[in-house]
């Protein structure tokens, strides 16, 4: 679906066109297809060869110039109903005062950025692709702070020792998903160091100083990101240290009670034999026989303490 939005000035409200002006524009893409494509590379003569890799989920940010109209590629993140994290490439398009966004999913609408309480006019494109830039590192942002807030509460349960294998089995997800996040951060990164070179002059003064508040903000977030990875392999550590080390003491403890329990049994078995044993013939035997297991276990007992064995 392909959506024409312009304002005419400042202070007003971003509006939806019927039909694409000349100028002044923002072409809105999402879910394009293949038919939708075309019809926006036909209408502002536009390189196809660049605009459909935008098709392509592996796509990678990069910034291409072509016939002076720059192409820069970004990946969103988004978060699936089971709590996986996916990145789909978004293409924005620099040319004059016409500025295209397209990708193959939904993403922000543009008068989430270009509105009457952010003085960006619709035809400045180089600051709406900053500020579309921002919009997307800050879903970054948003993502990487639910991520940080998980992660404290699995490490507020291990502490009081309420967390399970489930939680340890969804610390692969949010791996994944931090492995995610630091991929695409230092792919936007590299992006906005081929733009901040403003080899073609495309830039002023003030953006580029706007870029390199966004470059210090995302190299905030990979740090963050780091951060996070550390600490959730420092958990998953501490809690194989814990089980380890609670599964060594439940086994000295099994084999404590096997010796307690094999001693007594050695001379059972003994007096249980079908020969002539010493003592056979007192009354007192089966007493004497009870009091010396007893002595023994409770000698064990104390020296397995001694030892500390347990």
């Amino acid at each position: 679906m392909v959506g024409y939005f312009t304002k005419h000035s400042v202070h007003e409200e971003l509006h939806r066109v019927a039909s694409p002006p000349n100028s002044h524009v923002w072409v809105y893409g999402s879910s394009v297809t293949h038919e939708d494509l075309t019809d926006v590379i036909s209408q502002f003569s536009l390189d196809p060869n660049i605009v459909r890799d935008v098709m392509d989920k592996h796509e990678l940010p990069r910034v291409e110039y072509k016939d002076d109209v720059l192409y820069v590629f970004v990946r969103m993140v988004r978060r699936t109903k089971r709590g996986a994290t996916v990145s789909t490439p978004l293409l924005a398009i620099v040319k004059g005062s016409v500025y295209v966004t397209l990708s193959t999913t939904d993403y922000f609408l543009p008068g989430t950025i270009v509105n009457s309480s952010s003085p960006v006019p619709a035809g400045n494109s180089k600051l709406i692709l900053l500020a579309t830039l921002v919009a997307v590192v800050n879903e970054y942002e948003e993502l990487i702070n639910r991520t940080m807030m998980y992660i404290r509460s699995i490490d507020q349960r291990l502490r009081n020792r309420e967390a399970d294998n489930k939680d340890f089995v969804h610390f692969v997800t949010v791996e994944d998903s931090l492995n995610e996040y630091q991929t695409n951060l230092t792919g936007i990164l590299a992006v906005l160091g081929r733009l901040k070179e403003n080899k073609r002059e495309t830039f002023l003064g003030r953006d580029i100083e706007a870029i390199d508040d966004i470059m210090l903000h995302v190299n905030q977030l990979v740090v963050s990101v780091a951060s996070h990875t550390q600490s959730v392999n420092s958990i998953r550590n501490a809690y194989s240290t814990i089980a380890n080390n609670t599964l060594n003491h439940r086994m000295k403890t099994l084999t404590v009670l096997t010796v307690l329990i094999t001693l007594p049994n050695v001379i059972y078995g003994m007096y249980g034999m079908n020969v002539a044993l010493p003592f056979a013939e007192q009354p007192w035997a089966y007493i004497a026989i009870v009091v010396f297991t007893i002595v023994i276990i409770l000698v064990a007992y104390l020296l397995v303490r001694r030892l500390k064995v347990f």
